[in-house]
């Protein structure tokens, strides 16, 4: 099933997808704080993985009040699916991803953030912060505002809520789109390899108020935490050239110990070498001859 309502030749600035499966409990007042927006140069996409309750009526009832609205309904594997579908439909310059549970926060939000994504150049990722509206596993307070600046050093504890991030649309085809195998942080992976690429950047605007109740915000994703590692020498691998990441190199070799610690020397020699092989290509500068 397709809905597709009127759009700008030219394409908006950000196009909002709002994955959806059985949803009809929290849609509405999700569609409402996008339909409140003075800032109107943004489509809404909503991919919708066949739900069988009320959820596709009440999003046709908006339809009027966002004009931009898109509705793709068909079977899905997963979330992360969904949200796959729904980026490759946006014809917008940046795109947001929304649950079904959240909400933007204020009226002027869109209005706030779009005039900060006009004049970025360089970022791939540009975030704010959200509300927490439950109790949540950070130990931030229920309407407690969640996380500010994340420097690349903490990203590796936790991650940025994706219902504050705005990613460009492009970002989106370098890297292929949310990993499927990782069920509940294929967004924190995808941040992560984004932010290899080139630094995000924080602005000082609360984007969402966040249900903080779903999966990836109270369950574990161990596949995802297996493979961290591996995502980190990988991500330092292709970055050599960033000083700001030079320091994280270190934590190459203390995952090499805790390889050879397990007397898994194949492991160890992988690691070991990657940070070799980045310290020599750093020799140049730190001996003054950058």
């Amino acid at each position: 099933m397709s809905v597709r309502g009127v759009s700008d030749n030219r394409g908006p600035l950000i196009s909002v997808v709002v994955p959806t499966w059985n949803s009809a409990a929290v849609l509405a007042q999700a569609l409402q704080s996008l339909a409140a927006q003075s800032f109107r140069g943004f489509e809404v996409i909503l991919s919708d993985g066949a739900s069988t309750d009320e959820t596709l009526a009440i999003a046709q009832r908006y339809a009027s009040l966002l004009p931009t609205l898109s509705i793709d309904s068909r079977p899905d594997s997963g979330v992360y699916d969904a949200i796959n579908r729904g980026v490759r439909l946006a014809r917008g310059a940046w795109f947001l991803v929304l649950g079904s549970d959240d909400c933007i926060h204020a009226p002027e939000t869109f209005a706030a953030v779009a005039e900060q994504l006009q004049l970025e150049t360089c970022a791939h990722l540009v975030y704010g912060d959200v509300r927490m509206m439950a109790v949540n596993r950070y130990g931030v307070p229920v309407e407690g505002r969640y996380i500010g600046r994340l420097p690349m050093s903490r990203f590796l504890q936790t991650n940025i809520c994706q219902q504050a991030i705005f990613y460009r649309r492009e970002l989106f085809d370098t890297l292929g789109g949310f990993e499927g195998r990782y069920r509940l942080c294929a967004d924190w992976a995808f941040n992560l390899r984004a932010e290899f690429l080139a630094p995000s950047r924080w602005v000082d605007i609360v984007v969402a108020d966040y249900g903080a109740a779903g999966l990836s915000a109270t369950g574990i994703d161990e596949a995802f935490g297996a493979d961290l590692p591996e995502l980190l020498r990988a991500g330092l691998a292709g970055a050599a050239g960033r000083r700001d990441l030079w320091p994280m190199q270190r934590r190459l070799m203390r995952e090499a110990d805790r390889l050879r610690r397990r007397g898994d020397w194949r492991g160890f020699w992988r690691y070991a070498g990657t940070y070799l092989s980045l310290l020599i290509r750093r020799l140049p500068a730190l001996f003054g001859r950058s």
